[in-house]
């Protein structure tokens, strides 16, 4: 599915996003703030039913001429931050399949349709630090986003929506090889370090 994601930070810094993709016979615009849902739109694509409409290739390059005209662009990958959601979990059981089979792609669409970015795979291995109590591995959700301190913030929210919660760590990178991950999110304040 090709899609094009631009951002632009207005006067006050707050950043947004606008988006386009091509859904079966529509484009899709998705626009809002960095953080929030937004507003979506489909404006359906030359058809037999709608021949007088432009293609989706057409309507894909007017949306990124007119995002570009409005000062928005698509950022580059080191332009973008990283958040690790860690979630502590028995190897092979019920929890790690429910990750890996399904929960990935819901922390995908959470990103999303948040404007945040988007989750770009995983490791396994290592286990939970002592002090969280637990025994089992280590799962490490990679995501890349544009706002590390919302993608926390978005990370934290999908532990709480699928009781996770005392499961997991979550840490941040900001953009640059300068930084490093460090700890953003516990459950408990015994834990102070993140390791992979």
């Amino acid at each position: 599915m090709m899609m094009h994601k631009t951002y632009r930070r207005d006067d006050d810094g707050t950043l947004h996003y606008r988006e386009a993709w091509k859904d079966k016979g529509f484009v899709v615009t998705h626009t809002g703030k960095v953080g929030t849902k937004g507003k979506q739109q489909a404006r359906s694509v030359k058809s037999k039913t709608w021949p007088n409409n432009p293609t989706a290739t057409e309507q894909l390059a007017q949306f990124l001429a007119q995002a570009t005209a409005d000062g928005y662009r698509e950022l580059a990958d080191d332009e973008m931050g990283w958040a690790v959601l860690q979630i502590w979990t028995e190897p092979d059981g019920p929890l790690a399949e429910w990750v890996l089979a399904e929960g990935t792609g819901e922390l995908n669409e959470k990103l999303g349709w948040l404007g945040l970015g988007h989750y770009d795979g995983y490791d396994i291995g290592g286990t939970p630090p002592t002090e969280s109590g637990l025994e089992g591995t280590r799962i490490n959700l990679f995501c890349r986003v544009v706002d590390c301190k919302l993608g926390v913030k978005a990370l934290r929210a999908f532990g709480r929506e699928h009781d996770l919660i005392q499961r997991t760590l979550i840490a941040a990178r900001e953009p640059g090889a300068q930084h490093e991950y460090a700890l953003a999110w516990a459950p408990t304040k015994k834990i102070k370090n993140f390791t992979f």
